[in-house]
C-alpha cells in the first residue's frame, strides 16, 4: 500500500518473525535512546533503545530484519536502495516519546546518506495507545500506527514525530537507506514505468509496447542513477 508524501506501508515480517522478534526484545538490555540522537534531535528524544555494542540479542535480531528484507522487492525496484544503516531497536514506554524533528543527512562511518527512514512496527496497535508515528509537509500531518510487522518507509526530508505513548509499551526496528535514485519523484517514475512494462509485457513479452517501455525505465535509470 503506498500513501501520500512517497510513503509506502507493507508487510515485511511474517507472523513468526513477529513472535521470535518480541520474544529477544522481552529479555534484552535497554539503555537511554539519546544516545544516537544528533543536533536538535537530543533535545526531543525520549526512548530506550539496545545498546549498539550489545553482542547478544542485537545480533539476532538484526539478522531477522535483514533476512526479511532479502526478500522483499520493493527495496530493489522501487526504492533502489543500495546502503543501509545498522538496525536500531527501540522502545517507548508510557510517558516517552519522540518530539518533532527532521533526520541526520549523514549517518555512520562510512556514512550512509538517509534518502529514505524505514520504521517496522513489532507490537500489535491494540496493546498500546498513543505512539504513532507522524509525517509532516506543507499538506499537513499524516499518522502512522500498523499491524505488527508492517514497515513504513517514507523520505527523510520530512519532518516527523512518534506521539507520546499514553499506555502500554511501542516497539519497533528503525534504519535509513541510501538510494542509488536520490530523488523519490523519480523513483516513482521508474516504477510506474516498470510496472506498466510488467503489465505489457504480460500480454506480449516481445512486442512494441513491452519494448519501448523497458528502453524508457532502462534510460531513465541509466540517466538517474549513481553508482
Amino acid at each position: 500500500m503506498s500513501h501520500s508524501l512517497h510513503v509506502h506501508q507493507f508487510r515485511l515480517l511474517t507472523p513468526d518473525a513477529v513472535q521470535h522478534v518480541q520474544f529477544l526484545l522481552s529479555n534484552a538490555p535497554f539503555t537511554d535512546g539519546r544516545a544516537t540522537a544528533t543536533d536538535a534531535a537530543k533535545a526531543v528524544k525520549n526512548n530506550l533503545q539496545i545498546d549498539l555494542s550489545n553482542q547478544t540479542v542485537l545480533p539476532q535480531l538484526q539478522q531477522i530484519i535483514g533476512n526479511s528484507l532479502v526478500g522483499e522487492s520493493r527495496f530493489h525496484d522501487t526504492f533502489y536502495a543500495s546502503r543501509a544503516y545498522q538496525f536500531l531497536f527501540s522502545k517507548c514506554e508510557t510517558g516517552m516519546g519522540y518530539g518533532k524533528h527532521v533526520d541526520s543527512p549523514l549517518m555512520g562511518n562510512p556514512p550512509v546518506r538517509t534518502d529514505l527512514a524505514m520504521t517496522v512496527f513489532l507490537d500489535d496497535p491494540s496493546t498500546y495507545e498513543g505512539g504513532e508515528l507522524v509525517i509532516c509537509s506543507g499538506d499537513g500531518e499524516v499518522s502512522y500506527k500498523p499491524a505488527a510487522g508492517e514497515a513504513v518507509v517514507y523520505p527523510c526530508q520530512y519532518l516527523h514525530y512518534v506521539k507520546e505513548v499514553t499506555k502500554g509499551v511501542r516497539r519497533v526496528c528503525v534504519t535509513w537507506f541510501q538510494c542509488s535514485v536520490r530523488s523519490a519523484e523519480q523513483r516513482q517514475i521508474l516504477a510506474d514505468i516498470k510496472r506498466a512494462h510488467a503489465q505489457a509485457a504480460a500480454v506480449d513479452p516481445q512486442g512494441e509496447q513491452a519494448q519501448l517501455l523497458l528502453q524508457a525505465w532502462s534510460n531513465l535509470l541509466r540517466m538517474w542513477a549513481e553508482v
